[in-house]
């Protein structure tokens, strides 16, 4: 009960501040509405269980990405001017955004999801334990199932968390990764030169 109230207020959280990222008459107040919606994110991860992911969400984007935004907000000319930006385009935004979200719902309802009869490992990772009527090719469905042969036979692993993102930060993800924290950096030099100027 108190998972679900904690779910619809931090879910409460996240919207009513990407809704007013997006309704601010300011850039900066704008801005302090996207931090607010980093931290209802982070207390979603909280809630799934994913700390690890919930802490760099706080460190990362609250602490470093939002400061960013911030600074570079900052360093523009006319940002607390509460001159109303006006657009004659938003009521086909809005068509345009309600028909995307209505053909992802249909999508979600309508597709057929995957469900593996494996038991559920911890969030910190462990041994999968097969069922009597599970085979190892259902097993091997199993996202982050690592097969180990040992003396009694077969087993298969999942990896917790940590180790998961380790490895996908490391193999698959690298080059996104670098490309992100290189493209950070050109937006801190850049930063650094306006303010110079």
């Amino acid at each position: 009960m108190i998972q679900q109230v904690a779910f619809i207020v931090f879910s409460a959280i996240t919207l009513i501040a990407a809704f007013g990222v997006v309704a601010a008459r300011t850039v900066f107040v704008s801005a302090l509405w996207l931090v607010l919606s980093f931290v209802g994110v982070a207390g979603l991860y909280v809630l799934l269980g994913a700390s690890f992911l919930a802490m760099i969400q706080l460190l990362v984007y609250v602490g470093a990405i939002s400061v960013l935004i911030l600074f570079v907000i900052m360093l523009t000319r006319d940002v607390m001017s509460a001159t109303p930006q006006r657009n004659r385009q938003w009521v086909m935004a809005a068509m345009v955004a309600l028909a995307l979200f209505g053909v992802l719902a249909v999508l979600g309802y309508t597709t057929d999801w995957p469900v593996s009869r494996a038991a559920v490992p911890p969030t910190t990772g462990g041994t999968v334990v097969l069922g009597d009527d599970m085979t190892a090719a259902d097993a091997g469905q199993i996202p982050n199932v690592v097969v180990e042969q040992g003396a009694d036979g077969v087993t298969y692993r999942v990896a917790g968390p940590i180790e998961s993102l380790g490895r996908s930060f490391v193999t698959e993800n690298l080059l996104p990764f670098e490309v992100v924290s290189a493209l950070l950096l050109v937006a801190l030099v850049g930063a650094i030169v306006i303010a110079r100027e």
